[in-house]
C-alpha cells in the first residue's frame, strides 16, 4: 500500500469515521456527487476516504489554489485548476467543457463535484455534474456525508444517458438522509424532491 494511501486511511479511521456501501467499479472514472456540502471538512473527510480506498481523486476548484505555494499541498490531494475568470474578450469559460476536459488527461479520474456549489444553503442545485459526465461519457457516482453517523456511504450509479429528471429525483432520495456539518446551511433542490 502506497503511503499517501496507508496515512490517509489511518487518519480517516482516526477521526472515527467509516464507509458504508459497497464501492462500485466505476470509481475509477467517473463523476462523484457529493452532499451535503456546509463545511470545507467535507472536502477533507471526502479525500481522505477516496485515497484511503485508492480512488484516483480530483477536486476541481480555482485556479488560484493550484498556484505556488498552495499548489505544494492542494495537488497532491487532487485539485485541478479551473478558470473562472473573464476572458480577454469579455465571455466567461464554459465550466463543464472544461471540466469534462480534465477527463481526457487521465485514464483513471474520480471528479468530484458538490452539486450545492457553495457552502451556504442552496434551494436549487448546479446540474453541471450531469452535462459533464454526459460530454465525458462517464457515468455518475453519488457519494453522501453523514456528520451524525460520522459515514461516507456509497449510493446509486448513474451511467449513460439518463434522463436528468430521473438522475436528480434519485439523488434526493439519497441524499436526504445524510445529516452535514451545519444542518442549517443544507438544503435538497426542491425541484426534485418527491413528497
Amino acid at each position: 500500500m502506497k503511503i499517501k494511501r496507508w496515512i490517509a486511511k489511518t487518519l480517516f479511521k482516526w477521526h472515527g469515521w467509516t464507509v458504508a456501501g459497497e464501492m462500485p467499479p466505476e470509481v475509477f472514472r467517473c463523476v462523484f456527487v457529493f452532499a451535503p456540502h456546509t463545511s470545507n471538512w467535507d472536502f477533507y473527510f471526502g479525500v481522505l476516504c477516496m485515497m484511503g480506498l485508492g480512488v484516483p481523486v480530483k477536486l476541481a476548484i480555482k485556479q488560484f489554489w493550484v498556484l505556488f505555494p498552495f499548489s505544494l499541498i492542494i495537488k497532491p490531494l487532487g485539485g485541478v485548476g479551473i478558470k473562472r475568470k473573464k476572458k480577454a474578450d469579455g465571455t466567461g469559460y464554459n465550466q463543464v467543457e472544461m471540466m469534462a476536459e480534465i477527463f481526457k488527461e487521465y485514464d483513471q479520474i474520480a471528479l468530484i463535484i458538490a452539486p450545492e456549489a457553495s457552502r451556504s444553503i442552496r434551494k436549487q442545485w448546479k446540474t453541471g455534474f450531469f452535462h459533464v459526465a454526459e460530454m465525458a461519457n462517464v457515468s455518475i457516482v453519488t457519494l453522501r456525508g453523514d456528520y451524525a453517523k460520522r459515514e461516507v456511504e456509497f449510493g446509486p450509479v448513474y451511467k449513460g444517458k439518463e434522463n436528468l429528471d430521473k438522475v436528480m429525483r434519485g439523488m434526493m432520495t439519497f441524499f436526504s438522509g445524510g445529516i452535514a456539518k451545519y444542518p442549517e446551511k443544507s438544503s435538497l433542490d426542491e425541484r426534485y424532491v418527491t413528497l
